[in-house]
């Protein structure tokens, strides 16, 4: 119940649609209880007494009561339907927003199909639980306290001997409601595995393919939706038991109002009018009581569903602002490291101690064997990461005391896997500049040697570039991000490998973009090729966590060292 409630909690923004869709629902009910009462002047006047006076208005008012009873219907089911869809889409926004802070640690852990099932599949689940089945609770509820007021009203007795069987029929409900929620869970488990092997295997179709595993993807997913199937052939059976068990139930209490009623008619202490009105409202009592076995059900669905979306919602953000926290100044002086050291599980440091300075407008480069923890490093500058130990400090303030906001407008990063949007040029080049004008995009990609290329393209800076910049090659999409890095105009700058994935050709054209980017900025540079950092300021030799040799190129090299050596290995015959 606190779980539904807390559902219900996103139908507060749109009580007073609530309230009018709730009236309407009253009106559904009262004609429904109108057209049990009917039945009795039907019989006992009409075709009882052969009153004529009655046969001239009767028919008015049945036409009156199914009148109001479908302008109820279409008004409060409309109503309650789109309160559904709106308190759906705040849950989805909430969702959504909840998801874009999560730390990078994460999304480290989590498959990126199953956080999309979460916010479509899980969501939309949900929608039942907060408008149709709201609607039929309301409007069941509602028409069953009116036919149980009829029977009642017609006879006492009677109606008390007709409802033994209700405490059986409630038993029942909650038994088959518990084991259908167990079911909807591993439903909806089922369906974010399928939708995180559709994400994994769509994203790296060329993998697939050129390595001949089209059947194997194919067997695998079949296996998949077997098992998805499974799930929801148990669901359904599940749900639709409900109903014939119910009506079955319910036959028991009827026969016996049959023959006992029947008596009454025959022994003249009941007439036949009243005796059918009682039967109509005690049948018409069935329909509720079914459809509120199946809001049930769908309740219960939902609640396995809100079960994993609130678990989302919930999960603590590992980097936020601190209570102190304020807008930080942008670096006027220098950068620190500070016994920096960093765990992604404990007891596995990932960098140990680390501590180095850079000035304002210098460069510095980080080199080392792969796993040795450098992008690891630059990570941490804008909080993607948070220090275990240590500190970094801008200009002496510890980053950890700035909003990560104001932290991160001072920061451009360019890295090796260039992610762009399914958009156009100009907005990948403007993203997070949405307001820049077309005179200074287009400067920024001049910048960035893009300018020439982007006009061969059909549409010029309005070309749409395809899902991950597909439509470009590796150089162009490279010269884009550094385009959009310019475009932020940061104080900081980090290159994680930003040219290791390029041919030579358009690494020097990329390098030439990057001159320009990195000109007046501090400078964080991640290389695995050693000629785009020779003429660092300061290169860092990192290997195992641990900082192990730091100076320029040419005092690194007489150190004869690690950075010797993996010059050696690339530069062969420059020694």
């Amino acid at each position: 119940m606190d779980l539904y409630r807390r559902l219900l909690s996103y139908l507060k923004p749109y009580r007073n649609r609530f309230l009018l869709a709730s009236l309407f629902m009253v009106l559904i009910s009262g004609s429904t209880g109108a057209a049990a009462l009917i039945v009795q002047p039907i019989l006992d006047d009409i075709f009882m007494s052969k009153n004529e006076s009655t046969l001239g208005y009767l028919p008015f008012g049945v036409i009156l009561i199914y009148s109001i009873r479908g302008l109820g219907r279409y008004f409060a089911s409309s109503k309650m339907q789109i309160i559904g869809q709106l308190a759906v889409r705040d849950i989805r926004d909430e969702l959504f927003e909840k998801l874009q802070s999560l730390s990078l640690k994460f999304y480290a852990k989590s498959r990126t199909g199953q956080l999309m099932s979460r916010i479509t599949n899980d969501v939309q689940l949900i929608q039942d639980a907060v408008s149709i089945v709201v609607y039929d609770i309301v409007r069941e509820t509602l028409t069953m306290a009116v036919l149980l007021c009829v029977v009642f009203y017609r006879d006492a007795y009677l109606a008390i001997f007709a409802l033994v069987v209700l405490p059986f029929s409630a038993l029942l409900i909650g038994r088959l409601g518990k084991s259908l929620r167990k079911v909807s869970k591993l439903s909806q488990e089922r369906m974010a595995d399928m939708n995180a092997m559709l994400f994994d295997t769509f994203s790296g179709i060329r993998v697939v393919q050129a390595f001949g595993m089209e059947k194997y993807e194919t067997e695998r997913f079949a296996k998949a939706n077997s098992e998805y199937f499974e799930t929801l052939e148990k669901n359904i059976k599940i749900n639709e038991l409900s109903s014939p068990l119910l009506e079955f139930i319910g036959a028991f209490g009827i026969a016996a109002i049959i023959y006992y009623g029947g008596k009454e008619v025959i022994e003249g202490s009941l007439t036949v009018g009243a005796f059918f009105s009682f039967l109509t409202a005690l049948f018409m009592l069935l329909t509720p009581i079914s459809k509120l076995s199946r809001a049930n059900n769908k309740i219960q669905q939902a609640m396995a569903a809100a079960a994993r979306i609130f678990d989302l919602m919930d999960t603590p953000k590992e980097i936020t602002d601190s209570k102190d926290s304020r807008d930080i100044a942008p670096v006027r002086g220098e950068i620190e490291f500070k016994n920096v050291s960093f765990s992604y599980n404990e007891g596995e440091k990932i960098l140990d101690s680390i501590s180095f300075k850079v000035p304002r407008g210098k460069i510095v480069a980080f080199v080392g064997p792969s796993g040795a923890g450098k992008s690891t490093l630059v990570n941490l500058i804008p909080r993607f990461f948070d220090v275990g130990d240590g500190a970094i400090l801008f200009d002496g303030e510890d980053i950890r005391n700035a909003t990560i906001k104001s932290l991160r407008a001072q920061i451009g990063i360019v890295t090796q896997d260039v992610f762009l949007f399914a958009d156009t040029i100009r907005n990948n080049i403007a993203y997070g500049q949405t307001g820049a004008g077309n005179e200074k995009v287009e400067s920024a990609a001049r910048a960035a040697y893009a300018h020439d290329f982007i006009l061969e393209t059909p549409d010029g800076y309005d070309t749409s570039i395809g899902e991950r910049g597909i439509k470009l090659s590796g150089g162009q999409r490279q010269r884009l991000s550094i385009a959009r890095a310019i475009m932020k105009d940061p104080a900081i700058l980090i290159l994680d490998e930003a040219t290791s994935a390029l041919d030579t050709e358009s690494e020097k054209m990329v390098q030439a973009a990057l001159d320009n980017l990195m000109s007046g900025r501090t400078v964080f540079v991640v290389a695995h090729r050693l000629s785009t950092i020779l003429h660092a300021d300061t290169i860092v030799v990192i290997d195992k966590g641990r900082i192990i040799e730091t100076g320029s190129h040419e005092e690194l090299l007489s150190q004869k060292g690690m950075y010797q050596k993996l010059f050696e290995l690339q530069f062969p015959d420059k020694l």
